[in-house]
C-alpha cells in the first residue's frame, strides 16, 4: 500500500508540474524541432548529474534493454513533436484535452495487451472522460486550425499509450532515472541534425527558458511519471493525468490570455470526479461501485 501510495504521489507531481510544460510551446518562439532537442539533451544532461551525485550506474543490464528505451524514445520523441504542434495551432486547453484521448484507448487496450479483465468500472470511467473531452471541445470542422490541433492532440495521445504500455512491462527491471535519461538521449540524438537544417535565433531569453523546460519541467515529471507505473497501472496513470487539462486551461488564461468557457468547465467538473474516483481507489478508498 506504502509504495502504491509514493507512486500515485509521484503521479500527481508529475501531472502538476506538466501542466506547466504547454506554455513553452508558445513562449518559446524557435522551430519545434530546436526545442524538442535542446529540451531533451538539456534533460539528459540534468539526469546525468543526478544519477552520478547518487553513484547510479547508468548502463543497462541486457542489450534487449537498449532496444526498449530506443523504441520508448522515438515513440516519447514523435509524442512531443506532436504535441506541441497542436499548442502552436490551436488553444493550449484543445490541445490538451485532445491529447487526453490516450486514457480512453489505454483503458479499452490494457487488458488485451496484458491478459487483464475488462471491468464495467473501466469501460464507464473511459466513457465519462470521453464525454468530458468531447463537452470540453467547441465545434469545428476539418479545414481550420481547431480541427487540426485536436488531430495532433489525439495523433500525441496514441504515441503516448503505446510508450506508456512499453514502459508498464519493462520498467520494473530499470531505474526510472537510469530509463528517462536514455530516452531523452535517443530523442536528443535523433533530432541533432535538425538544428542545421532549420536556422533559428537564439537568445539569451530563449535559452534560458529551454534550461528551465529541460530541467525542471521535463527531468523531473518524466522520473515520477516513469516511477508510478512501478506498481499503478497505466490505465490508472491515464485516468489520473486527467486532470492536467485543468492545469493547463488556466495557466493558458493567465499566461497566454486563452478564455476558458462554460463547456471547458463542464467538461472539466467531469473530468475531475473520474480524477476522484481513480485516485481513492487506488488508496483503499473505496466509493459506489460503477459496475
Amino acid at each position: 500500500m506504502k509504495s502504491k501510495t509514493t507512486n500515485l504521489i509521484e503521479l500527481n507531481l508529475a501531472v502538476l508540474i506538466w501542466g506547466g510544460t504547454a506554455m513553452f510551446a508558445k513562449g518559446i518562439a524557435l522551430p519545434l524541432s530546436h526545442i524538442m532537442c535542446v529540451r531533451y539533451l538539456l534533460c539528459a544532461v540534468s539526469l546525468l548529474f543526478f544519477l552520478f551525485a547518487l553513484r547510479i550506474p547508468v548502463r543497462l543490464k541486457r542489450g534487449k534493454d537498449y532496444a526498449v528505451v530506443a523504441i520508448v524514445g522515438i515513440l516519447l520523441c514523435f509524442n512531443g513533436l506532436t504535441l506541441f504542434k497542436a499548442l502552436r495551432i490551436s488553444t493550449a486547453a484543445i490541445a490538451i484535452l485532445s491529447f487526453y484521448t490516450y486514457p480512453v484507448f489505454t483503458a479499452l487496450l490494457e487488458p488485451f495487451v496484458f491478459g487483464e479483465k475488462l471491468r464495467t468500472s473501466d469501460i464507464a470511467l473511459a466513457g465519462f472522460i470521453l464525454i468530458g473531452i468531447l463537452i470540453m471541445t467547441p465545434q469545428f470542422n476539418l479545414s481550420n486550425s481547431t480541427t487540426q490541433g485536436v488531430l495532433f492532440g489525439v495523433l500525441s495521445g496514441l504515441f503516448f499509450m503505446a510508450r506508456s504500455l512499453i514502459i508498464r512491462k519493462y520498467i520494473q527491471e530499470i531505474s526510472s532515472s537510469v530509463f528517462m535519461f536514455w530516452q531523452a538521449m535517443v530523442i536528443g540524438l535523433m533530432l541533432i541534425p535538425w538544428l542545421f537544417v532549420e536556422t533559428a535565433d537564439y537568445t539569451p531569453l530563449k535559452f534560458g527558458l529551454l534550461i528551465l523546460l529541460g530541467s525542471v519541467f521535463t527531468a523531473i515529471p518524466q522520473t515520477l511519471f516513469a516511477a508510478s507505473l512501478r506498481n499503478l497501472r497505466a490505465k490508472t496513470v491515464g485516468i489520473i493525468s486527467t486532470i492536467q487539462p485543468i492545469y493547463t486551461a488556466v495557466l493558458g488564461y493567465f499566461i497566454h490570455d486563452e478564455s476558458i468557457t462554460a463547456r471547458a468547465v463542464a467538461g472539466g467538473v467531469i473530468i475531475l470526479m473520474c480524477f476522484v474516483f481513480e485516485t481513492t481507489r487506488n488508496i483503499g478508498i473505496k466509493p459506489d461501485r460503477v459496475s
